[in-house]
């Protein structure tokens, strides 16, 4: 017995946890960077409205820059930040601040404005803002720079805690959406625990189909399930049919059988044992020809859509099986022939069946017909091969010829056996989407017509023309 692998519900637990896990961690790192972004232009801001209100207390006067820095202006900064501040004149001096504070100066970027750079000062990583103010002087530096800084301890707090509550607030979200995920995911799975509930409660005998309403998802597994049953319910039935057959058909046989060898032994002269000898050897011969009728008869319907199908030249199939049959009958002056086509007659099917299917024919003529004539013939019927056995014998009777494709219909005149032959025949050409026929040719002779559809790729041709001749 197989054994069980991992759940469906875990397979798809696991599944929906990575995809929620993979986008959380990247809706974190897109929220952390995000925020790392706002807090860094919302403290550049401030540093640079800083750095403006003392550009606008800085003013040239008496051939000197002056500076009144405001106490407001660094206010607005952190109290949990270092600040450092510098103004340095036209000249390259500092003139306010502190000396030491002199990092290099964006001249280019600092035409179009106010600019935020990140630096070093004293060890310690620090954002400063550059803001020029131009000067009434000549020369080819004009302006007096205002440089202020500060360090980043405000902003990456600042950052850290949005980051960290935005963390928090994913993490939960995703959480929820998992447990939410999960139990809709064992809601969804509940219609298949239904279908495995219904087959648990199902007795040995109950082939009907599920009725069970499913969703649309697990409508092709249900439907096949019911296919499955259907051929189940088919094969079991004719299961049935054949042993019940085959126990209806033997106990005549059987009984008759018995009653001889009671009647040997019983039997007081050599006259009448060698009578009953005589009748128990024709008995038992019957006997194993139904026997090997009923297991052909068997062999055919297990093996009608539960076998292989091949790419069969039917030709060469009629003319080996015609050869081994006529080696049974080769005392006998029969007018042989058999014709085909020079191409292939090509045909999708289960030999072994095919076989089967024209030694009963074949058999037939040569036990019931054939006199003195036994022809076969394959020639093209539009896009079928149709195999035609023809004899000189009576043939079949037109009403008897549908009674007697039935198995163990009613025999004419006495003879033995289950009339097992033509329906086997039958059920071979109803297997291969095929035909069995009966009919007279030109000249008023029996003819056993079989057609089955030429294989994919083959056409065949308007009439058969190889030569005729003995097999």
């Amino acid at each position: 017995m197989t054994a069980p692998s991992r759940s469906l519900y875990a397979r798809l637990a696991l599944r929906v946890g990575l995809v929620l896990a993979v986008s959380g961690l990247l809706l974190i790192t897109a929220i952390v960077m995000s925020t790392r972004l706002a807090a860094r232009d919302v403290y550049d801001r401030l540093l640079i409205g800083a750095a403006l209100q003392m550009a606008e207390h800085t003013w040239y006067e008496n051939g000197k820059v002056n500076v009144d820095a405001p106490i407001s202006s660094l206010s607005m900064l952190s109290a949990g930040d270092q600040t450092f501040y510098a103004v340095r004149d036209p000249a390259g001096r500092i003139v306010a601040g502190d000396a030491e504070f002199q990092p290099p100066i964006p001249w280019k970027q600092l035409e179009d404005g106010p600019v935020v750079m990140q630096g070093n000062h004293l060890g310690l990583p620090v954002s400063i803002a550059f803001v020029g103010r131009r000067m009434p002087v000549a020369g080819a530096n004009p302006w007096a720079v205002i440089m202020l800084a500060h360090t980043n301890n405000a902003r990456n707090s600042f950052a850290d805690k949005l980051g960290t509550d935005a963390t928090v607030l994913v993490a939960a979200a995703a959480l929820l959406t998992l447990f939410a995920a999960l139990f809709t995911l064992h809601q969804a799975l509940a219609p298949l625990k239904q279908i495995v509930g219904a087959i648990g409660r199902r007795d040995l005998n109950d082939l009907a189909p599920f009725t069970e309403r499913v969703p649309a998802e697990i409508y092709p597994l249900v439907k096949s399930l019911n296919e499955f049953v259907e051929r189940l319910s088919r094969h079991r039935a004719v299961m049935r049919r054949v042993i019940g057959d085959a126990a209806h058909q033997l106990r005549t046989p059987v009984a008759a059988l018995l009653s001889q060898m009671e009647m040997l032994s019983s039997a007081r002269s050599d006259g009448d044992g060698d009578k009953h000898l005589s009748r128990l050897g024709e008995l038992t011969r019957q006997l194993g020809a139904l026997v090997n009728q009923l297991i052909n008869h068997a062999m055919v319907q297990h093996r009608a859509g539960s076998v292989p199908l091949q790419r069969i030249d039917l030709a060469r199939l009629a003319r080996d099986e015609m050869s081994e049959m006529l080696a049974a009958h080769a005392n006998r002056m029969l007018d042989l022939a058999f014709s085909a086509p020079d191409q292939p007659c090509a045909v999708i099917g289960d030999p072994v069946t095919l076989r089967e299917a024209l030694r009963n024919v074949l058999a037939n003529a040569l036990e019931y017909g054939a006199p003195g004539l036994l022809h076969v013939e394959i020639g093209a019927e539009g896009t079928d091969w149709e195999l035609r056995v023809i004899d000189d014998g009576p043939g079949i009777p037109a009403p008897d010829q549908q009674r007697l494709r039935r198995p163990f219909a009613a025999r004419t005149g006495n003879r033995p056996g289950a009339s097992l032959g033509l329906s086997i025949v039958e059920e071979v050409a109803r297997a291969h989407q095929g035909e069995l026929r009966f009919g007279r040719d030109a000249g008023g002779r029996f003819v056993v017509a079989l057609s089955l559809p030429a294989a994919r790729g083959d056409t065949p041709a308007a009439s058969p023309s190889g030569a005729g001749g003995q097999p």
